[in-house]
C-alpha cells in the first residue's frame, strides 16, 4: 500500500511539473511572439517597443492587422498605429495618402526631412497626423494641439528600428 502512495505521489509531482512547463512556455511564446506585427515597423528614434510599453492590435481579429504604440510628445499623450501600406496604394503613393488625409479633414500639410505628412486639427484640440514611411501607412492621434514644427521632428525621428517581433536575445 505504501508503494502505491507513493508512485501515486510521484505522478502528480510529474503532472504539475508538466503542466508548469507548459504555462511557463507559453507565457514565453505569448511575451516574446504575441500579438506582435509580422511586419517591420517604425520606432521614434532612440526608443524600444518595451519603452513604449509593447505593441497593442487595435484591428479587429478578422482584419488586416494594424498596431499601436503610445508614447508622448511635450507630455501630451499620443497612440501611433501602423499598418503595412494597402495595395492599392504602393502605385501613385503620395496621391493616395493626400486622398486619405483630406477624407480625414487633415489638410495641414508638413514636410518633415524625405517624408510629408497631413495634420487635421479638431476645434477641442485633439490631432490627426496621417503619412507613409517604410511602406506603412501610419496614422497618430495626439489629446492635444501640437505645434507643426514639433510634429515634424517627431516623423523624422520614426526611423526603421522596429522589426515586429520582439527579438530573442
Amino acid at each position: 500500500m505504501k508503494f502505491k502512495f507513493l508512485y501515486t505521489k510521484k505522478a502528480a509531482v510529474i503532472a504539475g511539473s508538466v503542466i508548469m512547463i507548459v504555462i511557463a512556455g507559453l507565457l514565453i511564446r505569448h511575451y516574446t511572439l504575441g500579438d506582435n506585427p509580422e511586419y517591420r515597423t517604425v520606432l521614434p528614434g532612440g526608443k524600444s517597443i518595451d519603452e513604449l510599453g509593447g505593441w497593442e492590435r487595435v484591428s479587429p481579429p478578422e482584419k488586416d492587422p494594424v498596431f499601436a504604440y503610445a508614447d508622448a510628445i511635450n507630455d501630451i499623450p499620443i497612440s501611433v498605429s501602423q499598418q503595412p501600406l494597402p495595395d492599392s496604394f504602393k502605385t501613385d503613393t503620395a496621391s493616395h495618402i493626400a486622398d486619405l488625409a483630406k477624407a480625414y479633414n487633415a489638410t495641414t500639410k508638413i514636410v518633415a526631412g524625405d517624408t510629408t505628412a497631413y495634420i487635421g486639427t479638431s476645434a477641442k484640440g485633439p490631432q490627426s497626423v496621417i503619412l507613409t514611411k517604410k511602406n506603412l501607412l501610419i496614422l497618430i492621434k495626439s489629446q492635444k494641439t501640437i505645434e507643426n514644427i514639433v510634429w515634424e521632428e517627431y516623423v523624422k525621428s520614426l526611423d526603421g528600428s522596429g522589426t515586429g517581433r520582439t527579438p530573442k536575445y
